[in-house]
């Protein structure tokens, strides 16, 4: 009860952040600006069963046209455009046969192989910045817990989020101003050269960059004054130094369930959780093996923490 209650929670949270408003109009053709119809009409020559409406959101107004793509397996096909004919993003469902053979390889050795999954994957395009592909599998959790996994296309898994169960992404259209773009951009381009933008997000006064950095999936975080705070990633095998500080501590009998390194301007630490049992802690250790904190589990401790661990971390305890 507990659980479902959390998620029902979080969900609604979620959707209050997304502030999204449905138009939901179905416009015929005559009425989509002359400019929308030149822009896809210069995109999809092809198509089958279109039709139009109009959507508004927190990012703005768009014409939305929804379609089968006959260029492209006739899969169903969704693109977003603004009233003067700039495409922002196109939704495409494909079956998870078509994708990929990378993401599928990456998915079917993860932790999420055994939860119930969608057979229909969405493949997302995004004008901007944000120009790298994404993929997402949908997949339920013997709990009837729903998320969606975003993966690139060379299989390298970004994010886990919860599905909020309204179909749509319309939160994943590109809406940070030009300013933030190229305060993080020449941040990011200067110091995780060829790193390959996905996802810029402005939300809890921060602004949060996922990247694909040497291989490697990583959260950049930004105060809104475009100040760096931090960059993070997993981690799945700790230093020596740093397994030698957990086993002579008085956390010796604990094991390793989850880890990240995190650098920050004033120096760079892994950020542990450890668990015995029901007890959880969570600990600080620079590279050097020394503890900077230690602390019993709390949320108001790890503010940056994903919605997919907090769901991760109630599977166990559910589990438990």
């Amino acid at each position: 009860m507990k659980l479902k209650m959390y998620l029902a929670l979080l969900a609604m949270g979620m959707l209050s952040l997304q502030g999204c408003n449905d138009d939901d109009d179905d416009l015929p053709n005559s009425k989509v600006p002359e400019a929308v119809r030149n822009a896809f009409d210069s995109s999809f020559s092809n198509t089958a069963n279109l039709s139009w409406e109009t959507k508004t959101v927190s990012q703005g107004q768009y014409y939305k046209a929804e379609f089968n793509n006959k260029s492209d397996n006739g899969y169903k096909t969704e693109v977003w455009y603004t009233a003067d004919g700039s495409w922002y993003m196109t939704e495409t469902e494909m079956p998870y046969s078509d994708i990929p053979q990378a993401i599928k390889t990456s998915f079917e050795s993860s932790e999420y192989a055994s939860w119930k999954r969608d057979n229909e994957v969405e493949r997302i395009e995004r004008a901007g910045t944000e120009k790298e592909i994404i993929y997402i599998i949908e997949v339920e959790s013997a709990q009837d817990i729903d998320m969606d996994l975003h993966y690139s296309a060379d299989g390298i898994l970004i994010k886990a989020v919860n599905d909020d169960g309204d179909g749509n992404n319309e939160s994943l259209l590109p809406d940070a101003p030009s300013s933030t773009v190229t305060a993080v951009t020449e941040f990011i381009q200067k110091n995780y050269p060829n790193a390959r933008i996905i996802e810029i997000e402005q939300e809890k006064g921060m602004i949060e960059v996922d990247i694909v950095h040497e291989n490697q999936s990583k959260e950049v975080l930004f105060n809104i004054s475009y100040e760096w705070i931090s960059t993070s990633w997993d981690v799945y095998v700790l230093p020596i130094k740093v397994t030698e500080a957990i086993n002579a501590s008085q956390y010796s009998g604990y094991v390793v369930d989850d880890a990240e390194y995190v650098e920050t301007p004033t120096g760079n630490y892994y950020w542990i959780e450890l668990e015995q049992g029901e007890k959880e802690v969570k600990v600080k250790i620079n590279e050097n093996g020394e503890f900077i904190q230690s602390n019993k589990y709390n949320a108001h401790i790890e503010p940056t923490l994903s919605i997919g661990r907090k769901i991760k971390r109630l599977l166990k305890r559910t589990a438990q």
